[in-house]
């Protein structure tokens, strides 16, 4: 009987799938929605145009986005490693867990990248950017050697 239960486990991860799903199509359409606040704000609103707050605006959009693809990700990627095989391209197939994990990492760099250029953007304080780009420095490096090792 557990047994049983055990192999009909893979049926589990289909619940984080679904879920992470759910939650890219919520984020994706959110981006939307911040996108189309954002530009209504251009067309009406004089003090959205200020060049700051408006990259700031964009690039929170790009965050929004991207946090969506990496929930997709994840969702097909869940999937395909307990559940069942996806007709998806072949940079998105995913065969073990470690390729998983390699996706994260890149994408977390990206979304470091993106959150940094956004406190470049704002600028209000030299010393605490400095300290937030070398906290990131650190967090992509130790990403970065992470897998270099594991690659050996």
């Amino acid at each position: 009987m557990i047994r049983k239960l055990l192999e009909l486990g893979h049926a589990i991860a289909l619940l984080p799938a679904v879920s992470l799903f759910i939650g890219a199509t919520f984020l994706g359409l959110y981006g939307v929605y911040i996108l189309l606040e954002t530009l209504y704000g251009v067309i009406f609103k004089p003090e959205v145009r200020e060049p700051a707050v408006l990259s700031t605006k964009f690039i929170s959009v790009m965050d929004i986005h991207l946090l969506s693809i990496i929930l997709y990700i994840f969702s097909v990627g869940l999937y395909e490693l307990f559940v069942g095989k996806l007709n998806v391209p072949d940079w998105l197939r995913i065969t073990d867990i470690d390729q998983l994990k390699a996706k994260l990492a890149s994408v977390v760099i990206l979304i470091l990248a993106i959150t940094f250029t956004k406190k470049l953007v704002e600028w209000k304080n030299p010393i605490d950017t400095l300290l937030f780009a070398l906290a990131i420095a650190v967090i992509i490096a130790v990403l970065i050697f992470y897998y270099k090792v594991k690659e050996e």
